[in-house]
């Protein structure tokens, strides 16, 4: 079992027997976020009990007001010192098996998110709520997570490879002022050009963005493979 299909379990759950009007993914890197009035619920899905998944849990008691950590049922006792970790830190276990959730340990109200909210209201993580964590499940690995960034990169990639297809002029190459005319709604940074810039720059864009320089002016390209050979026979 991998730990993204613990999820649509445990949405049911925190709709069902926890009383949430809404679940979302991968909110603030919580896994798992369900809404119920003014109380926060998070969970953090694993497929094994460790002591790292603890950890975690421990640091989303600055969101949660109640804290779940879900696995897959186990066939084997909870260590004295899981358990006794748990309790101290008012961290709930939920088990997951074949497609039902059962209650090992309740969470218990914690009122970290509360007192900080207070503090400093920047810390609610319903601020950081997006349309698109509604639809996508918790617990898949970092690079099949949609966010900001990856959005942002998603339209710049879609405006560059329209560009290079067909525009004939400038051979599409396009300036950074070109990306943030035609991507600007996407564009995530407070100061884009110079970081924008630096960003298309980073080794693990060189696969699809390539570079040039006309005087102290940078240029950027869709690089695609296919598009060159097209060129290269016409």
């Amino acid at each position: 079992m991998k730990e993204h299909e613990l999820f649509n379990p445990i949405k049911s759950f925190l709709i069902e027997a926890m009383g949430c009007e809404e679940v979302f993914g991968e909110v603030l890197d919580c896994d798992v976020l369900g809404l119920n009035g003014s109380v926060n619920i998070i969970v953090e899905l694993k497929t094994n009990l460790t002591f790292k998944l603890i950890d975690q849990a421990m640091e989303r008691l600055r969101h949660g007001h109640y804290v779940y950590i879900a696995v897959p049922k186990r066939k084997t006792h909870i260590p004295r010192l899981v358990t006794k970790i748990l309790k101290q830190h008012k961290i709930g276990l939920l088990y997951v098996n074949n497609g039902f959730v059962e209650i090992s340990t309740k969470a218990k109200f914690n009122r970290l998110p509360v007192e900080r909210v207070k503090r400093d209201g920047k810390y609610d993580i319903r601020q950081h709520i997006k349309p698109y964590h509604r639809e996508q499940m918790g617990g898949k690995k970092s690079g099949e997570v949609i966010t900001d960034y990856s959005l942002m990169i998603d339209d710049i990639r879609r405006f560059l490879k329209m560009k290079r297809m067909y525009t004939t002029n400038n051979d599409g190459w396009v300036t950074i002022d070109d990306i943030l005319t035609h991507c600007d709604e996407r564009i995530m940074y407070t100061n884009p050009k110079p970081t924008l810039s630096a960003t298309l720059r980073k080794e693990w864009n060189h696969s699809w963005c390539e570079i040039k320089k006309i005087g102290r002016t940078p240029y950027f390209r869709y690089k695609d493979s296919d598009l060159e050979h097209k060129e290269r026979d016409v």
